[in-house]
Order: C-alpha cells, then structure tokens, then sequence
C-alpha cells in the first residue's frame, strides 16, 4: 500500500494512493478517508456535491415493523432520471471509464483491477464508487469474491453495495461497487432483528435466512469462510434466475459488511428496476428510481414533490412493485434448501 501522486506504466493517472494484496501501514478506510479530505479541498465539483448533501432535507416514515428515511437531493436527479435503454447508454460517454473522469478527480488504485473514487453526487457522508479500470459490463455473479474483500478491506466501520444492471445502476454498461459508513441505511439495524428471521442453516456453516414483516423480501447470508459465503451468493444468484426466468443476471441489489466473526450480506431480490409511477405524466409521477440504498430504507428523492408526497402506504406499494415480497423469498428459500440439501431450523 503506498501512497503516489504521480503515474507510471502500471497505475492510472491522478493516482492518490494504491492498495494492494499485501497490505501496509494504511487501511482502505483510511486512504479513503484521506482521499475524500484532499478532493473536498482541490475539487469544486466534489464541493458542490458535498454542499447539497449538507442541505439536504430528510423525515422519517414509519410502517407496520419497518421504517424508510426519505431524503430530498436534487443533485441526484442525473441518476434517477437517466436514460437506461441500449441506445442511450451507446450513445453517451461512460462516465466511469478512467480517460472520461473529471479532471481534478484522483483515485486509490485498489488491488490493480480497480479505482476507488469519491462519487461527486453524495447520499451519504462518505460516499465513493469503485470502478473497474476496464470498460466491463455490470456483474456480481462472477465479482463475489472481489466483493467480499473489498469489504475485509474497508473494515468493519464501512458497508460497500452493489446495484445490479436492472436494478438502480446508472452506469449498467461499466462494472463498479460503492461503498459507505455502516448504519446509514435503515435496514442495516432492522435486519439485526432476529425475531424477523426465519432460518435455514447450510451443512457447510453458512447461514441463510430471509426477513418477515420489513415490507420486501431480503435474504440475509452469514459466514466467516469467503469460499463458502461466495458459493451461498452465487446459489443464491442463481435460484433468483430460476423464479424470475432471467436470462442473464437476475435483478437484484446487495449489501455486504465484514466484521471479526465474517460476512453478512444482505440481498434484495427485484422483480423490475422502476415503479410504473415513474412513467407517469404530471402530478401522478413519482421520480423514485430503487437501488441498494433505497431497498435497504433511504429513499432518494430528487424533487420535492416527491419528497412529500410518499407516505407509507405509498412505500409499501413501491416496494411491494420492485421487489420480492415474503411469499417469493420463502420459495427462494425452499429453492436454496432444495439446491444445498440444508436443514431448516427456528
């Protein structure tokens, strides 16, 4: 791990700093928390970005056992209203690709595949997005592993996310994670809950279980061995395939902390990326497009009209919309124990 703000033939360029497989006197956490310092200062763009977040106006929606926090950020705009069809995307510049990043924007290079960046559109108080340095499509099913270390990385003070391709990424067309303080989003303290969990235990350590009564359906996995936490993901991954009929990888988002006793990944199955009230016309439209964040409780609503117009049966209903309810993720569960000839358990 070294720190550089020069170039050579093996780093990107505006390279702050580097993080590698043999570690050093810095965490990611920290280089992160440095780089995040050092742009607040040389990047008005970032500044900017920083100034709405403070702001930003916020409440809390309360439903029967669950709870949202709703948050009005008009710099988010460019993401939930981008344009996600093939021709669109073909026809704009990636904004993650390394030669098309703001000038003033540096990076830590992470493991050689990746670029730590402070995303410029903040939704919380520390926010950065982790790019690949090659142009590849939006994919975790092959990505798991990396996943999970870039949370070990981070530690156990930060939570990285990820919004498949379907699901609330912006960027569908260019493979990147994100990353955030932990306990930001509702859910991270709800699924903590453990009377909300009803319990299916793999033979191999791993334990699967999904949440009742949270408004959607979540899957929670726990393990401490990455081997056999990336192979409960992938099954789970593939059984989401199965019950949807997807083709390619199905719709999901996830979240993933690490701590001493391993991993906790939390996943939310979807069944499609935007309410139908979003295609609305006029007062009926709502501008509310789902990722990680707004699955795991923080809704971002970029006009205030939305911003006071949900209410928590209105949440619900989206949720109820885009996502698994309990139903479908007991038969995800099912499917699971099927697969891995588990036992279940309360």
């Amino acid at each position: 791990m070294t720190q550089n703000h020069g170039t050579d033939d093996n780093r990107p360029r505006r390279c702050f700093a580097s993080f590698d497989k043999t570690g050093g006197p810095a965490s990611l956490r920290e280089l992160a928390d440095a780089l995040l310092a050092r742009q607040k200062k040389n990047w008005p763009g970032l500044m900017d970005g920083y100034a709405a977040l403070a702001a930003a106006r916020t409440r809390r929606i309360r439903g029967d056992g669950w709870s949202v926090r709703v948050q009005l950020n008009p710099r988010r705009i460019v993401s939930s209203g981008a344009k996600l069809d093939p021709e669109s995307i073909r026809r704009r510049p990636c904004f993650l690709c390394p030669e098309n990043l703001p000038p003033e924007q540096e990076a830590i290079f992470y493991r050689g595949d990746y670029l730590v960046l402070c995303n410029p559109a903040p939704i919380f108080p520390g926010h950065w997005t982790i790019t690949h340095v090659r142009h590849l499509p939006q994919s975790l099913s092959d990505r798991l592993g990396i996943f999970l270390r870039l949370a070990a990385d981070f530690g156990s003070g930060m939570t990285v996310f990820y919004n498949g391709p379907g699901a609330g990424a912006s960027a569908p067309d260019h493979l990147h994670f994100q990353a955030a303080p932990a306990g930001l989003m509702p859910v991270e303290e709800e699924i903590l809950q453990t009377r909300k969990w009803i319990g299916f235990k793999r033979s191999d350590g791993v334990k699967i279980y999904r949440t009742a009564g949270l408004g959607r359906g979540i899957l929670l996995i726990q393990g401490g061995e990455e081997e056999c936490v990336t192979a409960a993901a992938e099954n789970a991954i593939r059984a989401i395939g199965r019950l949807t009929s997807a083709a390619q990888e199905p719709m999901l988002n996830m979240i993933c902390a690490h701590a001493e006793e391993g991993w906790r990944l939390i996943l939310f199955p979807r069944l499609k990326h935007r309410p139908d009230a979003y295609f609305r016309e006029g007062p009926a439209r709502l501008l509310i497009s789902p990722g990680t964040a707004d699955m795991g409780g923080m809704i971002i609503t970029p006009r205030e009209q939305d911003f006071l117009a949900l209410t928590p049966g209105l949440v619900s209903a989206i949720y109820r919309e885009v996502a698994f309810d309990d139903a479908m993720t007991d038969a995800l569960l099912e499917l699971l124990g099927e697969t891995d000839q588990g036992q279940f358990f309360t």
